[in-house]
């Protein structure tokens, strides 16, 4: 037996906690009935009670709902044979893989938002054959021609900038292994979606196209990037960011050749399109191109599918909640009752314990129709400061669930608590991964986080030119997130700390230089002067700022050392000591989940 929905399952864990409330309810019912009444009019006002049937009808409300459960998990077992025959296209998307792909000038980077916009292609496909083909300097079939659309989407997440070791852009050789891969599929249904930024460097792509209309070949151009362009960013082995040079050294700028593109799609009947909304522009090349191609009939044999038997534990389910609602609570009374008012009251206070418990367990029927993943474990431990514990759980949840709904948001939140860590390496691996949501306030504040993360870890960098890579890197998150949020005060203020901070640092660094120039002319010169020692009074402004500092109060200290300066010149002495506070307490703190 396997099951569609699995996930579900987990609600069974329900039952053990519905049965510790209904014991606890009836002991809570009994003895509240026992304060009530005397135990001598106990048998006749609750003599009506019938335990043992309440406990049946408990035990069936249970059943139904644990039967319920597991039809929502869709049990499936057998397996039927049949002859599958489909009407539709054969269909190969051809993705451009050179490093010129890496550009940012789309976000989060040419690459990644392809991926994006080919998911989008294949969810409004019914019935079609879909290939994938990676090139650079030449071409590969990542995955045949098939139906099974979860195994290109798969193919499709693991192409990077490595997939064609040989680089370059080579886009007939895209083109020719494509017309090779349709074999003898029929003539007028062949189609080929091709995403590049355009920048062929190596064959002639237009002769190309020509041949393969020839071969009852259809061209679709995606072109992505922009006419300006960008630089291509690449990350070293260290970590560290640089850019793509060509071999006389100079940065190479990749921009879109849509000229190109449109030449290549006209030669075989297509058209051209720019990527802009991806599912706006994939909507565009079905209504408008595929969907008016011929379609052909496609043979695919025998395919095997699981039988569905959700509805035999439903109609079991069903079964035992109708049972739990004929069988009565109460005994009928074979002798006349005088004192109604005083029975109705106890009854009624009898009957409060299970009635509640039947509450509950409506309730959490409702509970269970919503999403299983729809809170993520941790966010109690980050409200609560255990941010260790919320980060593990965080990571944990993105373990077990990697195609959640909710990744780009949990590596948010993973990154919110490694941020509290101190941790800002793994900060930094988390909000970067954020950044590939397609929630525009969640790209905000991913950049935003950023921005505060690689300003405190160059805060804490010994050497000078390490600290001012950070805050320069630092200051284009903060752009960044304005171009996304122009309304962002806070990161507009943190902006023009950071580019102030950078400033003072160049003018000091600039000053060391010209100081070094000047005690090498000064041989001989008079030494450096030692520092004025602080007075008592200093020192013991000095020890009052250190406790608030351990409190967490950098305010505070930063008053108190201010103060004492105001009355006391002694106290240049701690000047680093000062200048450290008015940091922490200039920059933002960084948001939390």
């Amino acid at each position: 037996m396997t099951f569609g929905v699995p996930q579900w399952l987990w609600g069974l864990l329900l039952i053990p906690l519905l049965i510790a409330l209904f014991v606890r309810s009836e002991r809570r019912g009994l003895k509240r009935l026992q304060e009530f009444v005397s135990a001598r009019l106990l048998p006749q006002l609750a003599g009506t009670v019938n335990r043992p049937r309440r406990m049946i009808r408990f035990a069936l409300q249970l059943l139904g709902l644990a039967l319920a459960i597991v039809s929502l998990a869709q049990p499936r077992w057998g397996y039927t044979f049949e002859d599958v025959k489909r009407k539709g296209l054969d269909l190969l998307i051809a993705v451009d893989t050179s490093r010129s792909m890496l550009s940012n000038d789309v976000q989060p980077n040419r690459l990644d938002r392809v991926k994006l916009a080919i998911q989008d292609l294949i969810g409004q496909l019914q019935g079609d054959r879909v290939g994938l083909i990676a090139f650079a300097g030449r071409a590969f079939l990542q995955a045949p021609l098939t139906i099974d659309y979860d195994a290109v989407v798969e193919a499709l997440s693991d192409l990077d900038t490595k997939t064609i070791p040989e680089g370059g852009t080579n886009i007939s050789s895209a083109i020719t292994l494509a017309t090779q891969s349709f074999g003898k599929s029929a003539m007028g249904n062949r189609a080929l979606v091709v995403f590049t930024d355009g920048e062929e460097l190596s064959g002639d792509a237009v002769k190309t196209a020509k041949e393969a209309a020839d071969a009852g070949v259809r061209i679709f151009t995606v072109g992505v990037g922009t006419p300006q362009g960008s630089l291509i960013p690449v990350t070293a082995d260290d970590g560290q960011t640089s850019f793509v040079k060509d071999s006389s050294g100079q940065v190479v700028k990749s921009k879109l050749d849509d000229k190109r593109l449109r030449e290549i799609a006209q030669a075989s009947g297509g058209f051209y399109l720019h990527l802009e909304n991806g599912p706006r522009s994939m909507q565009q090349i079905q209504n408008e191109g595929l969907a008016k191609m011929q379609a052909a009939e496609m043979d695919v044999r025998l395919s095997r599918r699981p039988i569905e038997r959700y509805e035999w534990p439903l109609g079991a389910a069903l079964i035992a909640l109708a049972l739990s609602i004929l069988i009565p609570e109460r005994k009928r009374a074979r002798q006349r009752v005088f004192a109604a008012a005083p029975a109705r009251k106890a009854a009624h206070g009898v009957a409060s314990g299970p009635a509640g418990a039947t509450a509950t367990v409506a309730l959490l029927m409702m509970f269970l129709s919503s999403s299983v993943f729809a809170t993520a474990p941790g966010l109690d431990a980050y409200s609560g400061g255990k941010f260790e514990d919320a980060y593990g759980q965080f990571q944990q949840t993105l373990k077990t669930h990697p195609e959640s709904r909710a990744e780009d948001k949990l590596q948010f939140d993973s990154g919110a608590a490694a941020y509290k860590l101190k941790d800002y390496s793994k900060a930094m691996e988390s909000f970067s991964q954020a950044l590939l949501s397609r929630d525009i306030g969640l790209q905000s504040k991913g950049h935003y986080n950023l921005g505060n993360t690689l300003y405190q870890r160059g805060e804490a960098q010994k050497s000078d030119d390490k600290k001012l890579s950070d805050w320069t890197n630092a200051l284009d998150h903060y752009e960044q997130t304005l171009k996304l949020d122009p309304q962002n005060k806070e990161a507009k203020d943190n902006y023009d700390y950071v580019k102030r901070k950078i400033e003072e640092l160049k003018n000091k660094k600039q000053q060391q230089s010209q100081n070094q120039n000047q005690d090498q002319q000064q041989q001989g010169g008079q030494g450096q002067q030692k520092p004025i020692e602080p007075s008592e009074a200093a020192k013991k402004a000095k020890a009052e700022a250190d406790k608030a500092v351990l409190q967490r109060k950098y305010a505070k200290a930063l008053h108190i050392m201010d103060e004492q300066f105001n009355v006391d010149p002694t106290t240049a002495f701690y000047m680093d000591y000062i200048h450290r506070l008015q940091d922490i307490n200039g920059i933002k703190r960084t948001d939390t989940p």
